[in-house]
């Protein structure tokens, strides 16, 4: 059996060689895909959310890195404008939808509402509400009317989130990504935390339901992602003979599904036990 990974100061990724042959193969599926949504004016919408730091855009750009940049758009807006603040929530996201033919990615999307700003108190609790109540209704409506629409959730362990920031600010190919809120959101790792699973719980469903996945290793995250996305979608050409899409559910799982997130929370838990029966003894003693 062919031996796939290597340790990397610590960590066990997939080899480079692998890797490279792996997404060769995929790109190949994701061409024959992006063909078939050309000429049936399909419509595919993928939004990337996740942590600060668990490789949003490193995912978009190996998916889209040899597609016909003529047929798929990124879309990474900033943020609002005091006219759009005063608008419709979603408005600006709509205009950005994909067109007849064409396959879009959102490098986050207006889930920033269910994360980011309410964590941060850039809306009002009022706003947060107004959006949990219409979101799934208007992706309803979108799914209905013949969009494919793909959510993803990258998620990495604490220490890992950590290690990647603290890069950025070293590594000039890497300090344009840093960000205020980058620092900001290592000290509020539980509420972010608390922000994600309510935003899963409530805007989850089966038919735009939440793909979790763990990118502590960034390449099988974008390996499984692709996979995942290109076994759902039945395309002229595909071959799943020459190219794997069955995606690894230990690194790509749905919401209601998904352990690795509740599993870290358990693991703090019983650390914190540990730590609190560790001080109780010293205590006694």
């Amino acid at each position: 059996k062919q031996n796939v990974y290597e340790d990397r100061n610590g960590r066990m990724v997939f080899k480079r060689k692998f890797y490279e042959q792996e997404l060769y193969k995929l790109e190949i599926e994701l061409l024959k895909l992006q063909k078939w949504v050309l000429v049936n004016n399909k419509r595919i919408l993928i939004i990337m959310e996740g942590r600060d730091g668990a490789g949003k855009g490193g995912t978009i750009k190996a998916l889209t890195e040899r597609l016909n940049p003529r047929g798929f758009r990124i879309v990474a807006l900033q943020k609002p404008t005091e006219s759009e603040r005063k608008d419709w929530y979603f408005k600006r996201y709509i205009s950005e939808l994909p067109k007849p033919g064409e396959i879009v990615l959102f490098d986050r999307s207006w889930y920033n509402r269910a994360g980011v700003e309410k964590v941060m108190g850039f809306c009002s609790q009022e706003e947060y509400k107004e959006f949990i109540y219409q979101v799934l209704n208007l992706e309803q409506m979108l799914i209905t009317s013949g969009l494919y629409m793909f959510k993803y959730f990258l998620n990495v362990s604490r220490s890992e989130q950590k290690r990647r920031i603290e890069r950025r600010k070293t590594d000039p190919l890497r300090m344009w990504k840093l960000s205020p809120i980058d620092s900001k959101s290592l000290n509020l790792w539980d509420e972010y935390t608390d922000a994600f699973q309510k935003m899963f719980s409530r805007t989850h469903s089966a038919e735009s339901p939440w793909i979790l996945v763990d990118s502590t290793d960034k390449k099988r995250a974008r390996i499984n992602i692709a996979r995942d996305l290109l076994s759902k979608i039945d395309y002229d050409g595909k071959e799943q003979s020459r190219a794997c899409l069955l995606a690894d559910p230990n690194i790509v799982s749905q919401y209601s599904q998904a352990i690795f997130i509740k599993n870290k929370d358990k693991k703090n838990k019983k650390q914190k036990v540990e730590i609190k029966n560790k001080n109780a003894s010293k205590d006694k003693e």
